[in-house]
């Protein structure tokens, strides 16, 4: 990791060293206490160091990063060798390398050190600019000045020719993203695994072992909302129960969050499209505004949630983030959304399980437009909360639709096809779907004892 010194940083950037405990807990002050994992984060210094670069800037710095790391890794290689192997050098099992800039990173190392490398992509080249083409906003020249993509899949090809190993969070991922790039052929791949599982010669041929290992997270604390229809009271939301008696809400009181996002509809009893995204131009949030606008049927059904990150002042935001909100303001005042659409300015990490139950109760529906999704761990989020989906066909979307049969994959680019999914899933999903729903997000659960 790259360490630096700038004052809108974490402080803790600064420092060389940060021990990673296991099952650290809050004493009540303030300060965390743990027990160290055997495990540290390392900042190699490398660049400015007095103030933060966004990834596209990084890579003029990449081979004093490696220098940096490579001095590193033999000082610790040699201090433990003299401290627990006879003072014989102790090198790495492995290295693995996460994105373009340090799988870079972990090629040069691993030929350096002649030591396996292991390959996490997350998000590729390729497949961006493939979609960034496909906006039709930009030319291939501009998109490279801005995200330096050239350079990027430049340095994904060199991971790919190095890694023995790369890891992907779906099927899709290799079938559709790693097959763009001329290091990988997925028909090819599977002949050469099988002949080195038969002990045949591949007569020098190699293509790195691909694996899928889908991410997920603890499902064990989420609450379905209660089963039944929504209907209107006068003192806020009450549900009809199955046997058709009223259901009086909890007495606890809801977050602040719930009022301040239902504050901004005119009809807050209609159900609910939410969006979860920061304001970045991958994420598509424009053009769902703009399905949502120029539909006047979804318009009437529903209402539009749009949770984008937290703000202060726009003009304070980095200018790629101030321009997509900027965007969307003007959206929603083009197509007069004043009273159907909430985009409030906060909201706690804490509060995003009420307002997927918010969502839920209302018969709602989750969406994720973005252009490339290289997972999409919110959609899971959703469904456990017995939301349905609409979800960009680009990326992890395609395997959750596959596991979960929990909605509607969309082209990101066609507005009129997000707001038709959209119209045809809103008020759809019923107290009995949603908790067989939210069953079936077990098999993405992650725990501390199944990990």
């Amino acid at each position: 990791m790259q360490q630096r010194s700038d004052r809108h940083e974490e402080f803790t950037y600064g420092d060389p060293t940060e021990m990673l405990t296991d099952g650290s807990f809050s004493k009540g002050d303030g300060d965390e206490v743990g027990q160290s994992g055997g495990a540290y984060i390392i900042r190699i210094p490398c660049g400015p160091r007095e103030k933060y670069l966004r990834k596209e800037l990084l890579w003029p710095y990449i081979h004093e990063f490696v220098e940096g790391a490579l001095n590193h890794i033999l000082n610790i290689s040699k201090a433990l060798g003299d401290e627990i192997n006879d003072g014989q050098s102790v090198w790495p099992y492995v290295i693995h390398g996460h994105y373009a800039d340090a799988g870079n990173i972990a090629s040069v190392l691993s030929g350096a050190l002649n030591v396996p490398m292991v390959l996490t992509g997350h998000s590729l080249g390729r497949n961006k600019l493939e979609q960034l083409l496909k906006q039709g906003r930009q030319s291939e020249e501009d998109i490279n000045a801005t995200y330096k993509i050239m350079r990027r899949i430049e340095g994904e090809e060199l991971s790919l020719d190095s890694a023995e190993l790369v890891i992907t969070s779906t099927r899709q991922e290799i079938d559709q993203q790693w097959g763009l790039y001329a290091g990988f052929n997925v028909n090819r791949e599977r002949i050469l695994r099988l002949r080195a599982k038969q002990g045949v010669d591949c007569y020098g041929r190699y293509m790195p072992t691909m694996a899928v290992i889908a991410p997920g997270m603890d499902f064990s604390n989420v609450i379905v909302p209660d089963v039944g229809d929504m209907i209107e009271d006068v003192e806020g939301v009450a549900y009809v129960g199955q046997d058709g008696t009223t259901v009086t809400p909890a007495t606890k009181p809801d977050p602040p969050i719930l009022d301040e996002i239902l504050h901004f509809f005119k009809n807050p009893a209609k159900p609910m499209i939410l969006a979860l995204a920061r304001a970045d131009p991958k994420k598509n949030i424009p053009t769902l505004v703009k399905a949502f606008g120029e539909s006047k049927p979804l318009r009437k059904l529903a209402n539009l949630t749009l949770i984008m990150g937290n703000r202060d002042d726009i003009d304070e935001m980095p200018s790629a983030n101030a321009n997509v909100l900027m965007t969307i303001l003007k959206l929603i005042d083009k197509y007069n959304l004043y009273g159907e659409v909430a985009y409030p300015k906060h909201h706690k990490q804490s509060e995003v399980p009420d307002i997927y139950r918010l969502a839920a109760k209302t018969k709602g529906v989750f969406i994720n437009p973005a252009l490339v999704e290289p997972f999409g761990l919110t959609l899971i989020e959703a469904a456990a909360h017995g939301l349905p989906m609409v979800a960009t066909q680009n990326g992890g979307p395609v395997d959750i639709h596959q596991a979960l049969n929990n909605g509607l994959l969309v082209d990101p680019h066609d507005s009129n096809a997000i707001a038709a999914a959209l119209y045809k899933l809103v008020g759809t999903t019923r107290g009995q779907q949603a908790l067989m729903l939210s069953a079936k997000c077990s098999k993405f659960t992650r725990t501390d004892n199944n990990q």
